[in-house]
């Protein structure tokens, strides 16, 4: 799960640096209280608008499993507000100036922490939801990484968000992850090599996002390399198809020769699919 945190932030700063001039920087956050609540947890967070008059289309981000805050989130958040989107960042809970507990989550836990983290985002959303520059209709969640297992959580329990877009999201459990990751990461073994490995697992599962996904007719985007080491990409595209099939809005775009960390490449495709809740 640490090994997750850091290629989710490399991927950050590896997507931001691909952006040019001014139009691709978040703006500078508004005049906000400094925290929103989430039962006794306190989230500090900035809101970032694009330009022009609102209301406007807004995205909550929810993070990965690093001890990621706010200001990590900053350069990201200026490729939404690029696409015309507001954005609201916080940090995790336990980190930066956000209360509660940061918890590295693994297979024992998982199934209590992550609806815990999706409650975050919800609680987000149902802020956003009470600030006029934001149009409360047109709110979405996006996330890198764990955020893919956290934010199905959040739109169940919110009941109606505009869109999900996951990046380098894993469809697959805890425990498949955690084992594929055992595997593949830090190696230069071929994946071809790996994936006929994967039937072998034996191990604890924890948290499996596909209950959870059956219950959501919430239009999703994953984005996903196929060089992936992180997450079993095979995996995750195997029940993504049974799940589109079933009738549920998803859809996802691979890209060869592509990591964990994506690349600027995939903003094209974010910004051509994100037009249609805005």
């Amino acid at each position: 799960m640490t090994r997750i945190a850091a290629a989710a932030l490399a991927c950050i700063m590896t997507t931001a640096c691909g952006a040019d001039g001014p139009s691709a920087h978040a703006t500078a956050a508004t005049e906000l209280p400094a925290t929103f609540p989430n039962g006794d947890v306190r989230l500090a967070f900035a809101l970032d608008l694009p330009p022009g008059p609102g209301p406007f289309p807004a995205v909550v981000f929810g993070h990965g499993s690093g001890k990621m805050t706010r200001h990590d989130l900053a350069w990201l958040a200026g490729q939404w507000t690029r696409l015309g989107f507001a954005v609201l960042r916080f940090d995790k809970r336990g980190v930066g100036e956000s209360t509660g507990t940061f918890v590295f989550v693994g297979t024992k836990d998982s199934e209590e922490v992550f609806p815990q983290l999706a409650g975050d985002v919800a609680a987000g959303v149902r802020f956003l939801r009470t600030r006029p520059e934001i149009d409360p209709k047109k709110i979405g969640i996006a996330g890198w990484s764990q955020a893919g297992w956290i934010l199905p959580l959040a739109a169940r329990e919110i009941g109606a968000v505009s869109f999900m877009a996951l990046f380098s999201g894993p469809v697959c459990t805890v425990g498949e992850e955690m084992y594929f990751s055992d595997l593949a990461e830090n190696t230069t073994r071929p994946l071809a090599e790996v994936y006929p490995l994967m039937p072998a697992f034996k191990g604890p599962h924890g948290y499996d996002p596909v209950p959870v996904l059956q219950t959501l007719q919430t239009p999703a985007l994953w984005l996903l390399g196929t060089d992936d080491r992180s997450i079993p990409i095979d995996t995750t595209l195997t029940n993504l198809k049974a799940l589109a099939a079933a009738g549920h809005p998803f859809e996802w775009k691979t890209y060869a020769g592509l990591g964990h960390g994506l690349s600027p490449q995939i903003w094209g495709d974010v910004g051509a699919w994100a037009q249609r809740f805005k």
